[in-house]
């Protein structure tokens, strides 16, 4: 879902889990995706590249 980052107010792309409630829908937030390429972001737990050679 689309959300406001608390600290910023930038958008944010929130992965959410959905349930139900009473007829009401409730929406937990546990992730957001990266900006820009993940690739670049982030190095596995080795200290390698993430891409394939």
């Amino acid at each position: 879902m689309e959300c406001a980052d608390a600290a910023t107010g930038e958008t944010r792309y929130v992965i959410c889990a959905v349930g139900r409630d009473d007829g009401d829908y409730v929406f937990t937030p546990f992730g957001h995706l990266a900006d820009g390429d993940p690739y670049e972001a982030y190095t596995p737990p080795n200290g390698g590249s993430c891409i394939a050679d």
